[in-house]
């Protein structure tokens, strides 16, 4: 479900060292007009988007939005994002929806989620280098 969203937007070596930046990165894989990303950047600093085990899913629903957007990167190193367990954040899903499509909006978060709470997928996705095998990733985890 949720690789019909990412449709290639796969950052498998983010290169920006903070919050910020790393939003700008994954934003640059869209489609989507320039001015939302100041509207990514209030909702983050109102509501900040780590959600722990090294995750963070930046989002923002709002009319401005042309589609549901999903681009995901990766950072080795790992970036501040004010995470409620103070760790670094490694896998970084930027979400992406129109007012018009929340109750998708809800399916795709909920899927990221369990995605994000299986081991399996946290270590393998950090080795992934093509975009083809992270979806094969997520089929094989998605049952």
């Amino acid at each position: 479900m949720i690789e019909s969203y990412l449709k290639g937007r796969f950052k498998r070596s983010i290169i920006a060292g903070e919050k910020q930046e790393t939003v700008k990165e994954l934003f640059e894989t869209t489609d989507q007009p320039p001015p939302l990303l100041q509207k990514i950047f209030e909702r983050e600093s109102q509501f900040p988007t780590a959600i722990g085990r090294g995750v963070a899913i930046p989002r923002y629903i709002g009319k401005e939005v042309n589609n549901i957007t999903l681009s995901l990167g990766l950072s080795k190193k790992g970036i501040e994002f004010d995470a409620l367990d103070h760790k670094p954040v490694k896998i970084i899903w930027l979400l992406l929806c129109p007012e018009k499509a929340k109750n998708t909006y809800m399916k795709v978060l909920a899927h990221l989620i369990r995605l994000i709470n299986i081991e399996e997928f946290r270590s393998q996705v950090m080795n992934i280098t093509l975009y083809k095998d992270l979806v094969k990733l997520i089929k094989e985890l998605d049952r």
